[in-house]
């Protein structure tokens, strides 16, 4: 893994998503990049919507005021976010842009290993806690995306969601190329997870072959019930899992995460997850 891409934004000194970006990178060796987007979108709106001229007076210097604030807090965390690369001895880039955050994530995804970002931490001048953001990154992404709790980064083994579909060995295989020193020491679990009633497949020996070559503490589970509560509840109860998933919103796991399963993912799981498509 050579470069880490940070999702920063105005709040990054609160929590330990910046420590636990740090961690990763260090014990990969990469460069960490920060990537720190004002969002101008909501000044686009109202210049496009317009309005009586001293109403239009009245909100253009609202909006002026509050991208003045929004960028010297953004100008703030990037201070902070290099000094704390510094004093952690990792090596860093910083990437500040302007304009629709979900479009310059997906263009700085086009260049990194892996992107980092939190469930519900990415404040936009519209509004906090954009799950919208999170999901439509997950949907279009070019590189994996790891999503970060608020607390308990350090994994201690994974879980590996796998349904038979393209998308969910692209994720193993993307996780394995990425964390492939752990892939000999943790221990790993191969879920499937199966609706009452349905009679688990039989194991293709051509993909036991492969995976047993890959993971050395490998454990074949099979589960009943609904994935979108089995799978986490299982990795919670292994202790501190990584989730490893595949494609997001079509294919693969799409029952997993589709519509308002993926919310209750978002709001309810907190859990770390590694996700491709």
């Amino acid at each position: 893994m050579n470069k880490i891409l940070l999702l920063a934004d105005q709040s990054l000194n609160s929590g330990d998503y910046l420590q636990r970006a740090c961690h990763l990178a260090r014990m990969n060796d990469a460069v960490l990049t920060g990537l720190f987007v004002q969002d101008t979108m909501l000044a686009d709106y109202y210049t496009v919507l317009g309005g009586e001229p001293v109403y239009y007076e009245h909100m253009f210097e609202v909006i002026k005021e509050t991208l003045s604030e929004s960028e010297a807090k953004s100008v703030r965390s990037i201070r902070y976010f290099v000094s704390r690369c510094k004093e952690e001895g990792v090596r860093f880039t910083v990437h500040f842009r302007k304009g629709d955050p979900l479009e310059e994530i997906v263009r700085e995804s086009r260049t990194a290993d892996l992107l980092l970002m939190g469930y519900h931490h990415y404040h936009t001048l519209g509004e906090t806690n954009n799950t919208t953001l999170v999901k439509d990154t997950l949907k279009k992404s070019y590189c994996p995306v790891m999503l970060l709790p608020e607390s308990g980064y350090n994994p201690d083994g994974v879980v590996l969601c796998y349904d038979g579909s393209d998308g969910s060995l692209r994720a193993i295989d993307r996780f394995y190329h990425l964390f492939k020193p752990h892939c000999r020491t943790w221990p790993v679990h191969l879920v499937e997870v199966h609706e009452s009633g349905s009679r688990p497949k039989e194991v293709d020996k051509g993909f036991a072959e492969w995976m047993r070559l890959r993971f050395s503490n490998l454990e074949w589970v099979s589960l009943k019930g609904k994935a979108s509560e089995e799978l986490p509840y299982f990795a919670r109860q292994k202790g501190n899992r990584m989730l490893v998933m595949g494609s997001y919103g079509t294919g693969g796991i799409k029952r997993f995460l589709k519509g308002s399963t993926a919310d209750h993912l978002l709001e309810t799981a907190n859990i770390l997850a590694f996700i491709t498509h």
